[in-house]
């Protein structure tokens, strides 16, 4: 049995919560409260973290960690990635600023779990599908200091959530598979 032990990283609102809980079915930990912070009209946001512990098929476990956004709880991101075998970082396509909002999450993954395979989720794609995906893709590259997938998707869709992890635990197969052929 794996434990794969996987870190959601991203921008208050840009669907951290909603993630973790269409993969586990709604069976969350979370730690939401009322939302003070006047930039977002979000009724309630994660202060520490969601957590899902999920079986899966083969018997591995999935663990999930979604971190709170905001960048005054950034002191709890490098606790989260610690012993990470996967991370998803997502950027709301819904924001003006979608490609620069990613830099915060992608200078933390390049300090803190650099050699991690993650990918990258463009929240709210149905609600902007004209977004520039391509500016992303390069701002991904040039912060991050490797080339990661990049999935637009609707965090809503159970689909479309799947496929996004899916996507993720390809690039944690190949990781494993490069570490053990050297």
């Amino acid at each position: 049995m794996i434990e794969h032990k996987i870190v959601v990283l991203g921008a208050m609102g840009a669907g951290k919560s909603t993630l973790v809980r269409a993969v586990a079915g709604g069976t969350v930990i979370d730690t939401d409260v009322l939302n003070t912070d006047v930039s977002s009209s979000k009724l309630a946001t994660t202060v520490a973290m969601d957590y899902a512990d999920v079986s899966l098929p083969n018997g591995d476990r999935l663990r999930l960690y979604g971190t709170p956004g905001q960048e005054r709880f950034s002191f709890i991101w490098p606790v989260l990635l610690q012993g990470a075998r996967g991370v998803v970082i997502l950027a709301d396509a819904s924001s003006p600023e979608v490609a620069t909002e990613l830099d915060t999450y992608l200078r933390t993954l390049r300090t803190h779990a650099d050699r991690v395979p993650a990918v990258v989720g463009v929240s709210k794609f149905d609600l902007v599908p004209d977004v520039d995906l391509d500016a992303c893709q390069l701002r991904v590259q040039e912060v991050a200091g490797r080339p990661l997938p990049l999935v637009p998707f609707d965090a809503r869709s159970e689909d479309e959530v799947m496929m996004l992890m899916d996507v993720l635990m390809g690039e944690v197969e190949a990781a494993a598979l490069v570490e053990a052929h050297g």
